[in-house]
């Protein structure tokens, strides 16, 4: 018989099946182990054989099968002849509720008569098995028995997508001040944990919304820029898989259209660094190509809802313990920009403005993170961002507003999770 070829490869790594052929048929047992040794993943190794019902049951009482073959006429010991109903009292007795036998994954009958053929298909109908008829000049019994075999195959080797673990996983552009804000600033309960094989210092907290707890995890970047930040993020998502994952920090405002402090909700975010520099003569041409991720409009809806909140935000501010902020705080959903270079030009910023003729900030992390959620293996995170305008990326560029700005980009943080994540 020919090796078949379909959905299972010779080199698809998982268990091999246990089977258990129950057949007093020399001849017929022998084509039936040629059949399924002809399947990847069948190994006459794992294939045990009996002709006796009470053999039968013995392996039965000491194994767990994947997959029981039936001769429905079968004897019950050496010394008997085989009755036509023989492979229906041992299936009766092993389903059995208070049966001592472990109970096969699968089970398929097998008869060459075509009278108990269609006397056992009703039975073994009642707990939804299948029952194939046998004829030693054909293979198409072959075939079907092959095709049940890939299938449970299949399902054995098949990986469940995993649930999420943590409910919010947390991105800091780097540990100070953007990580230290929120440790210091959000009381979430946070202890440090590090894991065997990272050199990451990663913080785990919970935090409540309404009666239910929610754990948070949290790490900064080890250094500021997309592909830092992309790098934590999947090595976040993968060790701890969140539901939920924000990146807070701290960004450059478009002047006029944010003020210092103000909190920005990228959406959608991109890298205004990609595209194409070509040449013309002596000059030097930038062709913008830049992929943009946009928020999951369930969050979008949630985070503008949030942000029309003016008594939160008047809170946030209020309670800030630094110099007196006088200018009112407020949270923006929209366009955002991530680049590698920090910026304090404002010819560099009016190419990037051109990009998008809304965009409210420029900043370094946000593209990465996002990309990391939108890339990573199932359950795959949402990606939020929760940066907060510490100076305008012109000649006046300082540090002056960066502990104020992370001190906004955590608290709103805190307050949206607690309402509404």
């Amino acid at each position: 018989m020919e090796r078949r070829t379909g959905a299972i490869d010779e080199d698809t790594p998982g268990a091999m099946l246990k089977i258990l052929l129950v057949d007093d048929d020399k001849e017929k047992l022998r084509r039936i182990t040629t059949a399924l040794q002809a399947v990847p993943g069948c190994q006459l190794e794992n294939i045990d054989q009996t002709a006796y019902a009470n053999e039968a049951k013995r392996f039965l009482s000491e194994i767990q099968y994947d997959l029981l073959i039936l001769d429905i006429a079968i004897p019950a010991r050496p010394d008997q002849v085989p009755s036509p109903s023989g492979g229906i009292a041992l299936l009766d007795e092993i389903l059995q509720r208070d049966s001592k036998y472990f109970r096969p994954k699968h089970i398929v009958g097998l008869t060459a008569f075509p009278d108990i053929y269609e006397k056992a298909s009703s039975r073994f109908a009642e707990d939804l098995w299948m029952v194939i008829q046998y004829d030693g000049t054909t293979d198409h019994w072959a075939e079907q028995l092959q095709k049940k075999v890939e299938y449970i195959l299949l399902v054995e080797r098949s990986q469940p997508i995993p649930s999420h673990l943590a409910h919010l996983g947390i991105v800091a552009a780097l540990a100070t001040p953007e990580l230290a804000a929120v440790l210091d600033g959000v009381p979430w309960e946070w202890s440090g944990i590090q894991l065997a094989a990272d050199a990451a210092q990663y913080y785990k907290g919970r935090f409540k919304r309404g009666t239910e707890s929610r754990e948070v995890v949290a790490v900064a970047a080890p250094r500021m820029g997309i592909a830092a930040a992309a790098v934590s993020a999947m090595k976040l998502i993968t060790a701890f898989r969140p539901r939920y994952l924000a990146i807070v920090g701290i960004a450059a405002g478009i002047k006029g259209r944010c003020q210092l402090g103000d909190i920005v909700v990228a959406d959608p975010s991109w890298d205004w660094g990609s595209g194409k520099i070509t040449s013309a003569g002596s000059t030097s041409r930038f062709e913008q190509a830049p992929h943009q991720i946009p928020l999951d409009s369930f969050l979008r809806s949630k985070l503008s809802s949030f942000a029309r909140d003016r008594v939160v935000f008047d809170s946030i501010r209020r309670e800030w313990k630094g110099s007196t902020i006088n200018h009112i705080l407020s949270m923006h959903v929209g366009p955002a920009a991530s680049g590698a270079a920090v910026l304090a030009d404002k010819k560099a910023v009016a190419q990037i403005v051109a990009q998008h003729r809304q965009l409210l900030a420029i900043e370094m992390e946000t593209y990465g993170v996002y990309a990391a959620a939108q890339e990573s293996p199932l359950p795959q995170p949402k990606a939020f961002s929760v940066k907060s305008i510490c100076d305008f990326a012109d000649h006046g560029k300082n540090d002056d507003y960066q502990a104020y700005a992370s001190y906004t980009s955590s608290q709103a943080l805190r307050k949206f999770a607690e309402s509404y994540l």
